[in-house]
């Protein structure tokens, strides 16, 4: 049996945990993945929001320390001893100014050494400070400390002999308003045990870089270090976020906040990892809950999954047995659940099956009749395979003989005509005898004309036409139409058509003749309604409607074959030879009928998209 060789990689038993378990961990693994992005999208934002707040902070706090500094440096410069020194450049005053600047200096443990300079740059005297023997070839002076010191000032850090350092330089302006001279404050940068406690305050794994507004200098106040990219940051807020990725290769995420009155800038910190850190704990703890989760839903499934199997290798068995023709095999539970439904419908229909085989031979019978009758349909289509070959046949001879008569029908047409011109005094019956003869001349000159258009169909010469003007053209043609009344619907804006006006004149004026020849004799007040509508994709349509006697619906479908007619009149050639010029012009006539009310015929064309002239 084809179930004791089911490979076990194809059970169900087996399929069925794998499935929930590969579901379960989907779900899972989505759910982390978009919670640890989001998390971590939150926690990126907080951090940098801190560190934002601190580097302002902070930055805040050395332009305050700055503008001291500037007050510092300025009032040393305002000092009368010094300025008197400086005014009249007297030896006997200089240990004067030494005194004054060494006092001062000595108040600020951070001064390597208090430089004078005049106008022109050249050092008048020069003063160590608490640290000069940090950086003892400061007394030697710098070579760009004239260029510093124009103005107040506070220069960018600089780095010498492993020292951090930089100046504060102010003029020394007198009452005149002139600058004489420049005070330089030489200050060392303090230990880096400052911007330590600076960082444990803010985070156990935090960091404080100081640097130059414009680049490529960063300090921790103990050495240099690398830092982030700088540039002067928003104009606005004056604080920008950077990270960067250290010589160990962690990567930093903070923000840099420049100080207002000093070309610095203040950089505070954390690792990527210290501030995603939650996120990872969270991804650990969901990943483990998801294993959990995964392990208990495939057990869960696998006993589940042993449950139903069961009974559904009963119902496979069962089935095999009546595949081999045991049709009494039922299968047996006493189950409740869907299992228990499905057992049940399995045996109500095992016995279907077994009562449908007696009746399996009139079955067959009776196909075989249906057989018969499709033979019989089969070959009712041969014969009008070969109906419509005589048509051809016949076409050819009708173009032949079409063409014959035309001549001699044009010759009466003409002899009625001056017959009617001569005998303008005749009495009334020679006249009417006079037009009986021109309505049949002009019946035989339509049928002669059918059989033309029936025989060849003359390549359309497309123009833009109205739809109405057509119709107008038609209606002329026709003449006076006793007792019945014709309406008209043609909407203004209704788009042009682009058709050979003389086949499409022929299809209009054929419809318009069969609908008043319908209403002929039928009594009472006739209306035949003209129609035209556009849609939306250009598509035209003209109704011709009537309200004659209407057509069966089982001849509804035979009035478009060629010699088929129900008037007692014609040749059943007019619908045919219009369906066909109007294929030829690329529209398509449809009729809807409904016996006793009338009957509609409807032309679709495809709009020209220009103005009709």
């Amino acid at each position: 049996m084809e179930l004791r060789h089911l490979a076990e990689r194809q059970s169900l038993s087996r399929k069925l945990p794998l499935l929930i378990s590969g579901l379960l961990v989907t779900v899972i693994v989505l759910f982390a993945f978009i919670a640890y992005h989001q998390i971590a999208d939150a926690l990126m934002a907080t951090t940098s929001a801190r560190m934002a707040g601190t580097a302002q902070l902070l930055a805040g706090a050395l332009d305050e320390s700055a503008r001291r500094m500037v007050l510092e440096t300025q009032h040393a410069a305002s000092d009368t001893a010094v300025q008197r020194y400086v005014v009249a450049n007297d030896v006997a005053l200089r240990p004067g100014a030494l005194t004054a600047l060494s006092r001062r200096a000595a108040t600020t443990p951070q001064i390597i050494g208090v430089e004078l300079l005049d106008r022109s740059g050249k050092r008048l005297l020069w003063v160590d400070g608490p640290a000069t023997d940090s950086v003892p070839a400061i007394r030697g002076g710098r070579s760009d400390s004239a260029a510093r010191s124009r103005s107040t000032a506070i220069s960018p850090f600089v780095t010498e002999h492993g020292v951090i350092s930089y100046d504060v330089a102010a003029p020394m302006v007198l009452d005149s308003r002139d600058t004489v001279a420049y005070l330089v404050q030489y200050r060392e940068v303090p230990a880096g045990q400052g911007a330590a406690l600076i960082s444990g305050l803010i985070s156990a794994k935090a960091a404080v870089l100081f640097g130059n507004r414009k680049g490529g200098f960063w300090t921790d106040f103990s050495s240099t270090v690398l830092g982030p990219p700088s540039f002067d940051g928003d104009r606005h807020t004056g604080h920008y976020n950077a990270s960067y990725t250290a010589r160990d290769g962690v990567e930093w995420t903070g923000t840099v906040a420049r100080v207002g009155l000093a070309p610095w800038q203040v950089w505070v910190g954390v690792p990527v990892s210290t501030a995603l850190a939650p996120a990872h704990a969270f991804l650990r703890e969901i990943m483990l809950a998801a294993a959990m989760l995964v392990l208990i839903g495939g057990l869960a499934a696998f006993v589940l999954g042993r449950q139903v199997i069961a009974p559904l290798r009963e119902v496979t068995i069962a089935a095999e047995g009546i595949a081999a023709g045991d049709y009494s095999r039922r299968v047996k539970t006493s189950r409740k659940d869907e299992i228990g439904i499905l057992a049940a419908s399995f045996n109500s229909m095992a016995r279907q099956v077994e009562d449908s085989r007696s009746d399996m031979e009139g079955r067959v019978a009776q196909r075989t009749m249906e057989l018969k009758s499709a033979l019989e349909e089969l070959h009712e289509t041969q014969e009008t395979l070969v109906r419509r070959e005589k048509l051809v046949i016949l076409g050819q001879l009708a173009g032949g003989v079409g063409h014959e008569l035309r001549n001699p029908l044009g010759v009466m047409t003409n002899a009625i005509y001056y017959l009617s011109v001569v005998l303008k005094d005749a009495p009334e019956s020679v006249r009417e005898y006079l037009s009986i003869l021109q309505t049949q001349v002009g019946l035989s000159e339509k049928i002669v004309g059918d059989l033309l258009d029936f025989a060849r169909v003359k390549q359309p010469k497309t123009e833009t036409v109205s739809v109405l003007a057509l119709v107008e053209e038609e209606l002329m043609r026709v003449g006076r139409l006793d007792g019945i009344t014709v309406t008209r619907d043609f909407p203004p804006d209704l788009p042009p058509v682009c058709v050979d006006r003389i086949q499409m004149g022929q299809v209009v004026l054929n419809l318009i003749s069969n609908a008043q020849q319908a209403m002929d004799g039928k009594g009472g007040k006739q209306e035949l309604t003209l129609r035209a509508r556009a849609d939306r994709d250009g598509v035209v349509t003209l109704d011709v409607s009537d309200t004659g006697i209407g057509i069966a619906s089982e001849q509804l479908t035979k009035i478009f074959d060629p010699l088929y007619t129900t008037k007692a009149r014609g040749i059943g050639l007019g619908l045919s030879v219009s369906r066909t010029l109007a294929q030829a012009n690329g529209a398509e006539i449809r009729a809807r009928s409904e016996l006793g009310v009338g009957s509609t015929m409807t032309i679709h064309f495809g709009a020209a998209g220009e103005t009709a002239a």
